[in-house]
């Protein structure tokens, strides 16, 4: 682990900066009680200050290898103590001997000789501090780290979420195409045939967009044309539909392929079960920082639905959950003989990057 105070500068600021202030209260406290000159005090408290400050970078070497989590509390304690005895035992022994060879004073050698256990404590003071100081770093740089692993790693189970999510749809509407398409070659040939060249051409689409996460709404739109093709081939004149768009809409970003499985309900549970044609509208405004979609078709209340597995609407709200981290985004209301979607999409992370990576 690098040095907080050599890598930072900040750090090394900070930390230069308590030096020279404790400096100066060691120096104010030694001229008021040395009975020599006053630049004595000065060249001591010089002196002692830098070295403390040299040994303290050392001290961090010692705090990155004295883990409490990988040792008993008495080994811990234990290291402490011997490394604060050893500290506190240099900087009197160096720091007397460096001030010995600038100050030439029997007086003074006597004040420094006196005023070991002032030093010795104002020592211990300084170093219990520091250590403190750099377990606090270690403390938050791990914290970090760990949040960063977690990110990391909430990113890539919701990529695989999204990616398992996002499979579910292109096997549940191929299976219900190819039904129809088995269905056709029967009674209409033709119509079959028609509905086989609509079906590549929707496919294509799918995989050529497989890895963009998001697209306009524009693009997805013209991916649900496609869809309704298909569909138009199997019941003609019986299925309508209409598109209401308002123009800034049309550039906002949908996650890909999110409308497909609500046009695919309609479809299933309104056109299917219908006599008369059935029009499926879709409304698109912009409202604050969302993107509104609203899907609604009629449908006969008293013809007994097919049951299905309901893949479609629940994958479209875990999707949104997942994508946005945040639910209420995917509303479902029958409304006496309508049946009604209403989708918001934010978008604050339009601007985001668009790929599953």
């Amino acid at each position: 682990m690098t040095h907080p105070f050599l890598t930072n500068r900040r750090f090394l600021i900070i930390y230069l900066s308590v030096l020279i202030v404790i400096g100066i209260g060691i120096f104010m406290v030694l001229a008021m009680n040395n009975p020599v000159p006053w630049w004595y005090a000065f060249i001591d408290s010089f002196v002692n200050i830098i070295l403390f400050g040299g040994m303290g970078l050392g001290v961090w070497y010692m705090v990155v290898y004295t883990d409490p989590d990988e040792m008993t509390r008495l080994q811990f304690l234990g290291n402490h103590v011997a490394a604060t005895l050893i500290f506190i035992s240099l900087w009197l022994f160096v720091g007397g001997l460096i001030v010995h060879l600038f100050i030439q004073s029997p007086t003074y050698f006597g004040f420094y000789e006196n005023s070991y256990p002032g030093r010795a404590w104002t020592c211990l003071l300084l170093y219990v501090l520091l250590v403190i100081f750099y377990y606090l770093i270690v403390y938050y740089r791990n914290f970090r780290e760990k949040m960063e692993r977690t990110s990391q790693l909430e990113a890539m189970v919701k990529e695989a979420e999204l990616k398992a999510l996002k499979s579910q749809i292109n096997p549940h509407f191929l299976f219900n195409s190819l039904n129809s398409i088995a269905s056709l070659t029967v009674t209409r040939p033709e119509r079959a045939r028609d509905m086989v060249v609509c079906l590549s051409e929707f496919m294509r689409y799918s995989l050529r967009s497989r890895n963009e996460e998001k697209v306009t709404l524009a693009q997805e739109l013209h991916n649900i044309e496609l869809y309704l093709k298909i569909e138009k081939v199997r019941f003609g004149e019986k299925l309508q539909y209409h598109f209401d768009i308002e123009e800034e809409a049309g550039t906002c970003f949908v996650p890909n392929l999110i409308l497909q499985p609500i046009f695919e309900n309609a479809i299933k549970y309104g056109v299917y079960e219908a006599i008369e044609p059935v029009e499926i509208r879709l409304k698109a405004v912009v409202v604050a920082d969302f993107l509104v979609l609203d899907i609604e078709n009629d449908f006969d209340p008293e013809t007994v639905p097919t049951k299905g597995e309901g893949v479609g609407l629940r994958n479209i709200g875990s999707r949104l959950r997942v994508m946005y981290g945040r639910s209420g985004l995917l509303d479902v209301e029958k409304r006496m003989n309508t049946f009604h979607v209403h989708l918001k999409i934010p978008r604050a992370t339009d601007s985001k990057n668009h790929d599953v990576g």
